[in-house]
């Protein structure tokens, strides 16, 4: 029997802070490169691009972090799950896609929807009992 909780093994906490890393990174980047991400939000039709790119920014920087130094967790890849339903839905819509652009927005839609699952997995995995 395993006397450790779930969210305390050391690969819990190494994929835990994997996919805090993702999120982190691609927070960091999307500051140095604001005004491209900025206008590219705005290309796909998004209003009020740069107000919600500072709260995307926001969202992954700080869920990223509370991830990689497991504080907060769970709630944290609550929140980043809650903010990749509408992300991926609006940014790699595959059946919208044209032909030239359908393969990577697939892609694109099934790496999210796995990064999702990643997050309800950790979400999950910190409320359960030992067993």
């Amino acid at each position: 029997m395993n006397t450790q909780s779930n969210n305390q093994t050391p690969l819990f906490a190494i994929g835990r802070a994997l996919l805090g890393a993702l999120f982190l990174v691609s927070g960091i980047g999307k500051i140095f490169g604001f005004a491209g991400v900025a206008g590219w939000m705005a290309s796909a039709g998004l209003p009020f691009a740069s107000a919600f790119l500072v709260a995307t920014i926001a969202i992954e920087v700080i869920g990223g972090l509370l991830l990689i130094i497991g504080w907060q967790s769970r709630w944290a890849a609550l929140a980043l799950a809650a903010f990749l339903v509408p992300v991926t839905a609006v940014f790699h819509g595959f059946w919208s896609a044209d032909d030239a652009h359908f393969q990577e927005q697939l892609t694109a839609f099934l790496k999210n929807a796995a990064i999702l699952g990643g997050m309800l997995l950790v979400f999950e995995r910190g409320i359960r009992k030992p067993q």
